[in-house]
């Protein structure tokens, strides 16, 4: 009886093991608290920000012109230059309890290629 009930205590041991590392291992860029990746701007203002993230949930960032570096295809751009629409990754402040943006990249966006005409 005594073996039986190690034997499924070490069952269960390796069971609760196996289900973390599965876990841990499906965490993946987009998932983490302090990055939002391919996040869509909807809203902008002089101190906020708000996007919704690829999982449909939409976030309201803080944001401080001197402490927000906004960049743009590598280049320091001014916040004044995030709009609507704009797909963006935004890294935040993990000491902040608020949600506050350090840095937003404007990524380029499909879209705002010109298309050729077509004859």
């Amino acid at each position: 009886m005594r073996t039986r009930s190690l034997a499924c205590l070490i069952a269960v041991a390796l069971s609760a093991v196996a289900y973390v590392s599965a876990l841990a291992a499906s965490v993946g860029e987009d998932d983490m608290d302090v990055l939002l990746v391919d996040a869509k701007v909807v809203e902008t203002g002089d101190q906020h920000i708000s996007v919704i993230a690829r999982t449909g949930v939409e976030h309201v960032i803080a944001t401080d012109a001197s402490d927000t570096h906004v960049t743009l295809k590598g280049e320091r751009v001014e916040l004044k230059s995030l709009h609507v629409g704009d797909i963006v990754t935004v890294e935040l402040d993990a000491q902040n309890p608020l949600k506050f943006a350090r840095r937003i990249r404007i990524d380029e966006q499909a879209g705002s290629a010109v298309a050729s005409a077509r004859h």
